[in-house]
C-alpha cells in the first residue's frame, strides 16, 4: 500500500516545497517597476540585472514595458559602435528613446558591460520616473572639467591588427596541420575608409591507407597568399564612391599569380546615418583581372586579361519583431557573357508569438565563371581529398533552427552557480 502511495506522496512534498519556494521568490518582482526585455544576444545578463535592479526583467519582449533592442557596427579601431533602442509598449507605447556608446578595441569584458550598463540606465530612467518606484532613483551628476582639452590621435586614425595561428590533430593513418598569419592596416574616418591586408594560409593532410598488402601514403597541401587594398569615399548620405585591387596566389584555384583592380559605385536607398535599423545597398564593380596559372585551363590558357563587371544588392532591416538579411548578385565576364555567376544569400531570424523564435539561413549560387580550371583532369585522390577545384554548376547551403520557451515571464533571479544565469525557463530546440 506505501508503495503504491509513495509517489503520490512525493509529489505533494514537491508541490509544497514548489508553492511555498515560489511565494517566497514573488518578493523579487519589484511591484510598480516597468518590465524591461533586453534584446541582446551576447550580453552579460546577470550583471545587468545585478547593476539595475529597479525594474523587472522579462524574458518576452511581448510582455514588456520597455523593449530594449541592442544594435552594432565595427569601429575603424576595430572597438564596436552599439545603439540601444528603447521601444515602450503599453502604458509607454508613444516614449522610444536613442542611446549609443562605443567600446575600443583594447576594453576589457568588464569595462565594456559597464558602458553598457551606464547607456541602459540614462535610457531606463525616463520610464522609471513615470512609476511608482520613481522615488527609488538617485541621479547624481559629475562635475565638469574647468576646461577641456581637445584630445589628439597620435596615430591619425590609422590602426593595426597582427595575428597567427595554428591547428593540428591526427592519429595512427591521418595527420592534419593548419597555419594562418595576417597583417592589416586601416584608417577609417567619416568620410574615407583606407585598407591595407596581407594574408597567408596553408593547410596539410596526410593520409595512410593500408589494403593489407602495401601501404599508400597520400600528401595534400594547399596554399593561397593575398595581399588587399581597398580606398572607399563618401559622396553624400546616400552614394559612395571606392576602388579595391590586390594580388594573389591559390594552389587550388590554379592561380600561380593575379593580380585585380576594381573601381565602384554604391546607393544606398536609406541614409548611412541609419545603417544600425536598415539598409538597402545597391553597388556596381568593373574589375580587371590578370591570371598566370600553374598549369593550363580547361580554355587552353597559361595566362590572360580578363574584364568583368559586378551587381551586388543587400537589404538588411532590424527590427523588434527580428531581423532580415537578403543579398543578391551577378557577374559576367565581358568577353564572353556565357561566363557567368549568380547568387542569393540571407538570414532571417523571427520572434513570432510569446516564446516562440525562427532562424533560417541559407543561399544558393549559380556557377558558370571557373576559368581557372586545369585541362588535365581530376584524380580520385583530388576528388576525395579536394585539394584541387573541381567542375561545379552550381553550390548551395542552409540550415534552420527554432526554440520555444514557456514558463514564468519575469527572470529578476540571478544564480551563476556551476555556470549559467537565473531564471525559470524550459527551452525546446531542434
Amino acid at each position: 500500500m506505501f508503495r503504491k502511495s509513495s509517489p503520490l506522496i512525493l509529489f505533494f512534498l514537491l508541490s509544497l516545497i514548489s508553492v511555498s519556494y515560489s511565494q517566497s521568490n514573488q518578493l523579487l518582482i519589484k511591484e510598480g517597476a516597468p518590465t524591461v526585455y533586453i534584446d541582446c544576444g551576447l550580453c552579460d545578463m546577470n550583471y545587468i540585472k545585478e547593476q539595475v535592479s529597479i525594474v523587472n526583467f522579462v524574458r518576452d519582449r511581448k510582455e514588456a514595458d520597455v523593449h530594449v533592442l541592442s544594435t552594432s557596427q565595427t569601429t575603424g579601431s576595430g572597438g564596436t559602435d552599439y545603439t540601444l533602442y528603447f521601444i515602450g509598449q503599453n502604458n509607454f507605447a508613444a516614449l522610444n528613446d536613442t542611446i549609443k556608446y562605443t567600446t575600443n578595441q583594447t576594453d576589457t569584458d568588464d569595462i565594456s558591460r559597464a558602458k553598457l550598463v551606464k547607456a541602459l540606465k540614462m535610457g531606463i530612467v525616463r520610464y522609471v520616473a513615470r512609476t511608482k518606484v520613481s522615488d527609488q532613483m538617485d541621479i547624481s551628476f559629475t562635475k565638469p572639467e574647468q576646461k577641456a582639452e581637445i584630445q589628439e590621435d597620435d596615430w591619425d586614425f590609422w590602426f593595426f591588427r597582427t595575428s597567427m595561428s595554428g591547428y593540428f590533430n591526427g592519429d595512427q593513418n591521418y595527420s592534419y596541420l593548419n597555419l594562418n598569419s595576417s597583417i592589416t592596416a586601416s584608417r577609417t574616418t567619416e568620410n574615407t575608409k583606407l585598407s591595407f591586408q596581407i594574408s597567408s594560409y596553408y593547410n596539410e593532410n596526410r593520409y595512410n591507407y593500408d589494403d593489407g598488402t602495401t601501404i599508400t601514403k597520400i600528401l595534400n597541401v594547399s596554399r593561397n597568399q593575398n595581399f588587399n587594398a581597398s580606398l572607399i569615399k563618401s559622396i553624400d548620405n546616400n552614394w559612395s564612391w571606392g576602388i579595391w585591387g590586390g594580388v594573389s596566389s591559390s594552389i587550388y584555384s590554379n592561380i600561380r599569380f593575379s593580380a585585380y583592380a576594381a573601381p565602384g559605385i554604391e546607393f544606398n536607398v536609406f541614409p548611412y546615418s541609419v545603417s544600425n535599423e536598415r539598409q538597402l545597398r545597391i553597388n556596381y564593380k568593373l574589375t580587371h583581372t590578370f591570371n598566370r596559372y600553374d598549369e593550363e585551363t580547361w580554355y587552353f590558357k597559361t595566362a590572360e586579361d580578363l574584364w568583368s563587371h559586378t551587381l551586388d544588392i543587400t537589404l538588411s532591416l532590424i527590427r523588434p519583431w527580428g531581423s532580415i538579411s537578403i543579398n543578391s548578385y551577378g557577374m559576367n565576364y565581358l568577353h564572353d557573357f556565357n561566363l557567368y555567376e549568380l547568387g542569393m544569400s540571407g538570414t532571417v531570424s523571427l520572434n513570432l508569438i510569446k516564446g516562440l523564435s525562427l532562424n533560417f539561413y541559407g543561399g544558393y549560387s549559380k556557377i558558370a565563371d571557373q576559368v581557372s580550371l586545369r585541362r588535365e583532369g581530376a584524380s580520385l585522390e583530388d576528388v576525395l581529398t579536394q585539394r584541387r577545384q573541381l567542375e561545379t554548376n552550381y553550390n548551395f547551403w542552409g540550415g534552420f533552427g527554432i526554440s520555444y520557451s514557456f514558463g514564468s515571464i519575469y527572470n529578476n533571479i540571478v544564480n551563476p552557480r556551476f555556470g549559467g544565469s537565473g531564471g525559470s525557463t524550459m527551452v525546446i530546440s531542434m
